[in-house]
């Protein structure tokens, strides 16, 4: 076997092998000289719990986690439903797993700018977070991308109870956003742990890859959006510095002056 052959071979098995290499392969689709996968996303892909949940800073790759876990699953000939607040966020994660599809030999019989199909029977569908455009489809998998900031009076409540009922028993829903505020089902996962669902953390400051900009924001962004965007605290309402509790700790010794939220 010549030598480029035999690279090209054992290259293919690894990523066969090892869920991180798969990604890097990916990334390089659209970073050609991408050289690792940080560790959260690779916990992220791998993970077999029934509900992840992603509270990742802005441009530390959530979407390619998401895109990777999509095309994952359209090499096992799964069914992909993905949720967006906004029909141009839809587009860029379908862009991306179209990206990452020309690393796999899969054959993609119909693509457009919000639906793929694979010769395999493989679906990724991607739509905005509205009910009525939402219901309908049977999924392996969920992906709801900026949960935090879907649409609706309830925290986003009335787009889940619209897509959970697609899921067949043993799918898998991933659910990723910064944080907005408390007053959301997004919130609620963080501040009111499940033992069913996995969580994951990932400020700004610890990826190293975005040690520089996470100082430029530090300096341009004020204290509380720093928290917010790059911390990935989640603020009483978004916008308050300090959460009301803290505050009456702050003033009170006597009891509460305001009630607890």
């Amino acid at each position: 076997m010549p030598f480029d052959a035999l690279h090209d071979w054992c290259s293919l098995i690894e990523r066969d092998l090892d869920p991180g290499a798969e990604m890097l392969h990916f990334l390089r689709q659209e970073v050609p000289t991408a050289t690792q996968v940080d560790p959260w996303q690779v916990e992220a892909i791998t993970s077999n719990a029934q509900t992840v949940a992603l509270l990742v800073c802005r441009q530390a790759g959530k979407s390619c986690v998401l895109a990777t876990r999509g095309v994952r699953e359209l090499k096992r000939g799964g069914t992909i439903i993905c949720v967006a607040p906004a029909e141009r966020q839809t587009r860029e994660i379908t862009r991306k797993v179209q990206a990452y599809l020309r690393a796999t030999d899969l054959v993609v019989e119909r693509a457009t700018q919000t639906e793929i199909e694979c010769s395999n029977g493989g679906r990724f569908i991607a739509v905005p977070a509205s009910g009525a455009t939402i219901r309908g489809y049977t999924a392996d998998l969920l992906l709801v991308d900026e949960m935090a900031y879907l649409p609706g009076e309830n925290g986003g409540e009335d787009v889940v109870v619209s897509i959970l009922p697609m899921l067949k028993d043993n799918g898998q829903t991933f659910y990723a956003s910064t944080p907005a505020g408390k007053h959301n089902l997004f919130a609620s996962l963080f501040l009111e742990p499940k033992d069913s669902v996995h969580r994951i953390k990932v400020p700004g400051t610890s990826i190293p890859r975005l040690a520089h900009r996470v100082e430029r924001l530090r300096e341009q962004l004020s204290a509380t959006r720093f928290r917010q965007e790059v911390m990935c605290e989640f603020l009483s309402d978004g916008l308050s510095y300090f959460d009301l509790s803290t505050i009456e700790n702050a003033t009170s010794q006597e009891g509460a002056i305001c009630p607890r939220f």
